[in-house]
């Protein structure tokens, strides 16, 4: 059954607000009750556990949104397959965790707190397998359901427990105990609801989703491997103190990819289904779908720069401002990201995700270059730099690819409306800072800025709704083959 698309956008909404509260939120009271020792260790350890499921996860879920967004129904043989080669990987990628971590010289209680998060790798990878499949075929409820569940236990549990005076023990069990509940809740609606098919298992076809998976799980890898390592060589470098300011300014910056990430994954499944079933291979079709995203990112990382001081004193108090120039800077790695990632979806999307990934490993390679050299000179602030420049390499590379083997697409035409926007509202609002009653400008900037980019058709509504939907010849094919399954 099509979903109605204005409803499963109040899911997607709800998961990216749900994923907020269980991240963002959580970071905010760790830092209000314990301070930023207790942050940087639990965001250490974080850090960690997202290094590692890049590899646990092999690229699983990213192969099995493509697969599902073509073939729907008809990829139940390719998931249950790659179900099983992740479980294997996951086992592996918590032995080489629990090893990792104890050859950096981390004491007794971080390499102990690092270990318990490692036991969540499993059932995170199968809440991320069964996330891409409901997002593939748009029930986005079911995810929004699990991860409900997830966050009322982590929030409510682990707000106790900093009230109590435990610490990043007590937090990582809770967050482990969470994520396996709602991994069966997840694996109990994929079954039931959403892919009920029982395939069988053959080793012809597990070898050939293992070919396949290996690429995605090396790109999957290195983006892991970019958005975590940072923080990791910042706690050789810097105490953990340090290492809470820099989590901090992270944590802002991982909620500001909340919408674009979305948006790539919405994007992979139409973009797939279009590339693979429709032949049409031109990625400016989705047109519409760009002005949405950069309406969104451009006046985001513009706010966030002008009222990057206040945004970190409000929510992790005044002992973050040191972090003002790591958040700013990190706006820039939002932006660029943004766009990096779309082109990364386009080819993936064409089946060139061999090439996809040769661009890619240039990104973990210049940011950890330029993060060796500015860290000791620079300290988290060349953590933030080498993260940009890591990014701004691999987005090049990948332009230039598409523009020479497909069809390119012009990224600057998308900018101008809503960069002259954003860029005027703060540039209004840096000149009014100093009038009373100065915190309504954020707000003034928000609505303002909103209101600008909808009256100049900054974006479109009916965008946003084709995003929500699934094709209708999509639709109908997949009816007419389960039907035919049936006979």
């Amino acid at each position: 059954m099509q979903q109605k698309p204005w409803r499963q956008l109040a899911f997607v909404l709800g998961e990216a607000a749900l994923s907020l509260v269980s991240s963002g939120v959580l970071f905010i009271i760790i830092s209000r009750v314990s301070g930023p020792e207790l942050l940087g260790t639990y965001a250490l350890a974080l850090a960690w556990l997202m290094l590692f499921q890049g590899i646990s996860s092999l690229g699983i879920p990213e192969f099995i949104m493509r697969e599902v967004g073509a073939n729907g129904r008809d990829a139940a043989r390719d998931v249950a397959h790659a179900i099983l080669l992740g479980l294997g990987s996951a086992l592996a990628a918590l032995c080489m965790m629990l090893v990792a971590v104890r050859l950096l010289g981390y004491s007794a209680y971080l390499v102990h707190v690092i270990s318990i998060a490692s036991l969540a790798l499993i059932p995170a990878f199968l809440n991320g397998v069964c996330r891409s499949v409901f997002l593939a075929m748009r029930e986005m409820h079911f995810t929004c359901l699990a991860l409900l569940i997830e966050v009322t236990i982590v929030m409510s549990v682990s707000l106790y427990l900093l009230l109590s005076g435990n610490g990043a023990i007590a937090l990582m069990i809770t967050l482990v105990v969470a994520k396996i509940v709602s991994a069966a809740i997840a694996l109990t609606f994929l079954h039931r609801r959403a892919l009920p098919l029982r395939p069988s298992f053959q080793v012809d076809l597990l070898m050939r989703t293992a070919r396949t998976v290996f690429t995605f799980g090396i790109g999957n890898m290195l983006s892991m491997l970019t958005m975590r390592i940072n923080v990791i060589m910042a706690s050789v470098w810097v105490d953990i103190a340090a290492v809470g300011h820099f989590a901090a300014a992270t944590k802002i910056t991982e909620i500001g990819l909340i919408v674009p990430n979305l948006f790539v994954q919405l994007l992979m499944t139409r973009m797939a289904y279009s590339f693979n079933t429709q032949g049409d291979r031109d990625p400016n079709r989705f047109t519409p779908w760009y002005q949405v995203l950069f309406a969104i990112v451009l006046p985001t990382c513009v706010g966030v720069w002008l009222f990057a001081g206040p945004i970190l004193i409000t929510l992790f108090g005044a002992g973050f401002a040191d972090a003002l120039w790591v958040l700013r800077i990190l706006m820039i790695y939002i932006a660029v990201e943004s766009v990096d990632s779309v082109m990364s979806v386009i080819l993936k999307a064409a089946q060139r995700q061999r090439e996809d990934v040769g661009r890619l490993a240039f990104n973990p390679l210049i940011n950890i270059a330029m993060s060796l050299v500015l860290l000791p000179v620079l300290g988290t602030i060349g953590a933030a730099v080498g993260r940009v420049a890591g990014v701004a390499v691999s987005a090049v590379l990948r332009y230039n690819l598409i523009a020479s083997k497909m069809i390119g697409v012009n990224w600057f035409r998308f900018a101008p409306k809503p960069a002259l926007i954003s860029l005027g509202m703060a540039a209004l609002c840096y000149f009014l800072r100093n009038i009373d009653h100065s915190a309504w400008l954020p707000l003034l900037y928000v609505a303002v800025t909103a209101i600008l980019l909808r009256a100049s058709s900054g974006f479109s509504f009916s965008a946003i709704k084709d995003m929500m939907s699934v094709p209708s010849a999509a639709v109908e094919t997949r009816g007419l083959r389960l039907r035919f399954r049936r006979y």
